[in-house]
């Protein structure tokens, strides 16, 4: 079964693996929604206001909250978002 992909797909994985992200670096138009709904599912993230490097706004960097609690969830909606649970990837494994 082919799993499915999307922009959430793609950085939520990228938080799983412990990336550092921001909208600015980001190829993708508005970001931020993503981050938005991320959080509206329980995902705690830890975000850091930063200067921007071309001019005098302000971006915010944003990385998962590294709690044993807070990676399962995100790997919860992880999984559901492609279409699988929880319980499909463990027998894959």
């Amino acid at each position: 079964m082919k799993r499915k992909t999307s922009h959430l797909i793609t950085i939520l994985k990228q938080l799983l693996e412990g990336e550092i992200l921001t909208s600015i670096d980001s190829n993708m138009v508005n970001t931020n929604q993503y981050f938005r709904t991320i959080k509206k599912h329980g995902i705690a993230l830890v975000e850091v206001w930063k200067p921007n490097l071309t001019n005098s706004g302000r971006h915010k960097e944003r990385s998962l909250h590294q709690t044993i609690e807070n990676i399962k969830r995100a790997k919860s909606y992880l999984y559901k978002l492609q279409g699988f649970s929880l319980n499909d990837e463990v027998k894959e494994s």
